[in-house]
């Protein structure tokens, strides 16, 4: 990888990052974020430190993404322990005329 490309995943990476973080609250969405696979050349020196930065962004995103999700779960069991609608044991109305 050239440094052009190291600069371009790091772009990518950050723009994933803010994504997470510019979301609503209760509207994350992460399913569209493409994975990546290790460069095979080892990171330009003088990129080190914004690599750094991107990492800290991406811990910034992942927390927001698990509490989101955490929240999502809390939801979900509460909607779960509502018990589901069952039919009437007797006729909702009474036939008096016939």
């Amino acid at each position: 990888m050239t440094d052009e490309d190291w600069a371009a995943l790091l772009d990518r990476l950050e723009a994933d990052a803010d994504r997470i973080l510019a979301a609503p609250a209760g509207a994350v969405e992460v399913h569209d974020i493409i994975p990546w696979a290790p460069p095979s050349s080892p990171l330009p020196p003088h990129l080190a430190d914004r690599a750094r930065a991107v990492i800290d962004r991406q811990h910034t995103a992942m927390e927001r993404a698990r509490s989101e999700l955490d929240g999502l779960r809390q939801h979900l069991g509460a909607v779960r322990r509502v018990p589901a609608p069952r039919p009437p044991d007797a006729p909702a109305y009474l036939d008096v005329d016939g």
